[in-house]
């Protein structure tokens, strides 16, 4: 019986900041009752079910909030509540539902390993190309935003498979001969409900008087709103894991069968990694996805920090130099810890907001390349962003505080 090679190895996850993993869905005020500056979640199946009709036509009529004291009574409010979560202000429910968490059906928040493996993914392609020289990397330029069908040579439309013909000429054309095919990653162990913040989210623009937050986003004719106090922003309101979450692990396998192994093949030996056609640079940086992981969050962070610095100089509202001031700090701070514990650890961003740069390649070809894209796909709104994007996304903690979405700490547990 021909032997599986594996090795295994699992991590602690820290987060650096918080981190959304979204769903398809929406929570609105069926879901939450807002007392007090806080939002309560509740799980809304045993709720219904001890429903008069009288409540239940109050119930979907008005929410939660018109049965609460009912909810008390009856004392489903501790049994059907699933968490409370501070928040500086409560939602339009019109306007801003409540995007929730990836959870098991027991309502436990978890980071699925799909969604940590296309992090590590966009590292290794970007890595790749980081490694080529200009002519190499130009020739796979012509992969962004295109596609081959028909023995023709087309563009492609649709923005979510923008990258795709790119990433089957770096990574492999099909799912057997794909290079991730020998990284394993599993989801990770998940944690309570009352783990969980929500946080809001708003889009801060880099304008021509300087930073400002988003209030209304394009539509049609009507141009963006914007404004100097973060309590008018539009906000999508987010259920966030964050720094104060411990004790949570994922488990990466890889399969050296895969890219260290020969086999028979007839009277002769041969090498699985060069049957599937993987080039032993490619084979290289699997190995060392750690570094290429370590790699880009460098560069991302850097970019970020440099971002903000600029905003900061660039602006006159005192608390919008403020705000930027923080985030330069913080990608100062990452910065340091990178180059500190890039030994040791792994630094990825990944999630909802976590932004353009971490997770597209695009901007290794140069701006020429980046303003084609956007053009394209109208990722601007025809804005003409330069360079793009104008735009990032930051969780509101409250007051004056804020933070950048999507930073993770992966450190091999002992």
């Amino acid at each position: 019986m021909m032997q599986t090679l594996v090795r295994t190895q699992t991590f602690a996850i820290t987060f650096l900041s918080p981190v959304h993993i979204g769903t398809e869905e929406q929570l609105d005020n069926h879901d939450f009752v807002y007392e007090n500056g806080r939002l309560i979640r509740f799980r809304v199946t045993p709720i219904l079910e001890q429903m008069n009709d009288k409540q239940l036509a109050q119930f979907v009529d008005e929410g939660l909030q018109a049965v609460k004291d009912w909810l008390r009574r009856s004392g489903l409010w501790q049994r059907a509540k699933l968490y409370e979560s501070a928040v500086p202000r409560s939602p339009n429910w019109l306007h801003e539902p409540v995007r929730p968490f990836i959870a098991d059906p027991l309502f436990r928040p978890y980071l699925p390993g799909t969604e940590i493996k296309g992090a590590i993914r966009t590292a290794v392609a970007w890595w790749l190309l980081r490694q080529m020289d200009n002519a190499q990397r130009q020739q796979f330029r012509h992969y962004v935003g295109g596609r081959q069908r028909n023995n023709r040579i087309e563009d492609e439309r649709d923005r979510r498979w923008a990258g795709q013909w790119l990433e089957q000429n770096l990574l492999g054309e099909d799912p057997n001969h794909d290079l991730l095919r020998s990284l394993r990653v599993q989801d990770s162990n998940p944690v309570a409900p009352n783990r969980l913040k929500v946080l809001p989210v708003l889009v801060i623009a880099r304008t021509n008087a300087g930073l400002r937050w988003l209030q209304s986003p394009r539509r049609q004719n009507q141009p963006s709103r914007y404004t100097d106090d973060q309590n008018q922003a539009v906000a999508n309101f987010c259920e966030c894991l964050d720094g104060s979450v411990s004790a949570i692990f994922v488990t990466v396998v890889c399969d050296e069968f895969l890219t260290q192994v020969e086999i028979e093949k007839g009277e002769s030996k041969v090498s699985v990694p060069e049957e599937l056609r993987w080039e032993d640079a490619s084979r290289k940086t699997i190995a060392n996805w750690q570094k290429a992981c370590n790699e880009l969050a460098r560069e991302v962070a850097e970019k970020e920090r440099n971002w903000w610095q600029q905003a900061r100089q660039t602006s006159r509202n005192p608390s919008a130099q403020i705000v930027a001031g923080a985030m330069e700090r913080f990608y100062s701070n990452l910065l340091r810890q990178i180059q500190a514990e890039s030994e040791q650890a792994v630094f990825i961003n990944l999630g909802w907001g976590s932004g353009w740069r971490a997770k597209t390649v695009t901007e290794i070809f140069g701006d020429e390349t980046v303003q084609q894209v956007v053009s394209r796909y109208g990722l601007d709104r025809g804005a003409g962003s330069r360079p793009f994007p104008k735009t990032r996304k930051l969780a509101w903690l409250g007051g004056n505080e804020f933070a950048p979405l999507g930073w993770l700490k992966l450190a091999p547990k002992r």
